[in-house]
């Protein structure tokens, strides 16, 4: 698909669904990133109550690498794979 053809693409799906919202909620790209690094194998719902949680405390890289891998386990455990997704938010966050 070149540059014109992706253009219009996304001017039909904006005329298609102008009202489509993202299912995860967040404020910061970089929650965003998180949210995503989450999502995956898990719902947006179960993500989206983890990260309601976390991100009081923890919603910017420099907050989030105060976290130990032990401690953000703790906190994204219900996520599924949470060994290698905190590896992960700690590793995207440096």
């Amino acid at each position: 698909m070149n540059k014109k053809e992706k253009t219009l693409a996304l001017a039909e799906l904006e005329k298609l669904y102008p009202d489509a919202k993202p299912a995860l909620h967040y404020t910061t790209a970089y929650e965003l990133l998180v949210a995503v690094i989450l999502s995956a194998q898990c719902t947006d719902e179960r993500v989206n109550k983890v990260t309601a949680v976390l991100f009081e405390k923890y919603s910017t890289p420099q907050t989030m690498l105060t976290l130990s891998q032990a401690e953000l386990e703790r906190y994204i455990y219900s996520c599924g794979f949470y060994r290698m997704k905190a590896e992960h938010i700690l590793s995207a966050s440096k």
